[in-house]
């Protein structure tokens, strides 16, 4: 199994100690230390297989000098390796998914000041995701998820493809059920690439209904996952696609009553229309010189006097979820701080949106009995194409 860096959280890298001596000349090695280096390579395929011609290929090399008496020193890589993963949505999960994970090798030397190696280099490959972690879970935690989300619990429409992320290192298969008996098993093999380690099992339930997801890893253990559907007769049904914590794509459906509206925003400047001198040009009844009439001292009583410029709006959408289960606060939660989410309409039209709401109170069937949750987005371009 890989070693996964979750690249929204900071992992640190803890090079070897310098010990021993110069075999050359005796020096102790810690005399000879003038600095340690990190070579961070980033890229697609295979474990070990890098080319330059990989599209998410990349190489930073970081140089750091220790304090004294120090013999080993931490780099922290997550930032530089987070901003070659390629988040994209169309629709197609299994698209998104050939960008969701990156392989990233690193190798930790110490150097003298010359840049002669001393020892032995030491190389260690991860595989990294676009997720985090908690405050509480410390540092570099690096547990792997048998399905890609945070919940045992799970709420979808009925008449939508369910898809569930999983990880493909570890999942064997997952059996979507109804009433105890198994309707569809989907099995899964990881071949090594990372184009497919995070993988999604969907089924249609526009003529089925699932209440449960039996989930089989490698080793035959197994896990399960409660589901349950809605159904919605009345309002146009919203679903947000959004990146979880473990850097996969998970949908949220939003039932009940939507609102669409559009802010503008403008600039405005006074300008003269006043013309002293005004030259009109028209056609001739007859010849081939143009007819030339001028006037003095005059303005148009139809023109702008006040004009408006760089005119633009923002559309933003609230949707309202319906009445949930408390179990599906994690979710919600994890909506809040995503990074990368992407409305689909009731025509199944697709917009990349933000969220706008900078705070979530969590309820409770205990507190609030029903459990509605109203969430505020804005489209994450402006009315007017500006893009040049």
């Amino acid at each position: 199994m890989s070693t996964i860096i979750r690249t929204r959280s900071p992992f640190f890298i803890r090079t070897p100690q310098v010990t021993g001596n110069d075999p050359s000349s005796g020096t102790p090695n810690i005399d000879l230390l003038n600095y340690f280096q990190a070579v961070v390579t980033i890229h697609g395929g295979t474990s070990g297989s890098t080319t330059i011609c990989d599209d998410l290929y990349a190489t930073f090399t970081f140089r750091k000098k220790p304090l004294p008496n120090e013999t080993s020193v931490t780099f922290e890589i997550s930032e530089i390796v987070n901003d070659h993963i390629i988040q994209t949505y169309d629709g197609t999960l299994s698209n998104s998914a050939l960008t969701q994970s990156i392989w990233v090798d690193v190798i930790t030397s110490a150097r003298q000041s010359d840049g002669t190696l001393i020892g032995s280099a030491t190389t260690t490959t991860y595989l990294a995701q676009e997720g985090f972690n908690k405050f509480k879970e410390g540092v570099n935690f690096t547990t792997e998820a048998l399905i890609m989300l945070s919940g045992t619990y799970y709420e979808y429409h009925k008449g939508s493809t369910l898809s569930l992320p999983i990880n493909k290192e570890k999942v064997a298969s997952v059996s979507f059920k109804f009433n105890g008996s198994v309707i569809t098993t989907i099995n899964f093999t990881d071949n090594g690439n990372q184009n497919q380690k995070i993988a999604y099992a969907s089924v249609s339930t526009s003529s089925q209904q699932y209440d449960e997801v039996l989930i089989v890893d490698t080793s035959e253990n197994s896990s399960t996952i409660t589901l349950q559907e809605v159904e919605e007769c009345k309002y146009p049904v919203q679903k947000i696609t959004f990146l979880n914590r473990w850097g996969a794509l998970q949908d949220l459906f939003f039932h009940k009553k939507s609102t669409n509206s559009l802010e503008a925003s403008r600039e405005n400047f006074n300008r003269s229309i006043f013309k002293a001198r005004s030259v009109s040009l028209s056609d001739p009844e007859s010849g081939t010189d143009c007819e030339e009439t001028v006037t003095f001292n005059t303005y148009s009583t139809t023109a702008h006097a006040k004009k408006v410029h760089n005119a633009n709006g923002t559309e933003s959408t609230t949707l309202n979820s319906g009445f949930v289960d408390e179990r599906m606060n994690v979710y919600f939660e994890e909506l809040m701080v995503s990074e990368y989410m992407w409305l689909t309409d009731d025509s199944n039209v697709i917009y990349p949106v933000c969220i706008t709401d900078s705070s979530f109170t969590k309820k409770t069937s205990l507190n609030d009995r029903l459990i509605n949750y109203t969430m505020n987005f804005e489209k994450a371009f402006d009315f007017v194409n500006n893009i040049r």
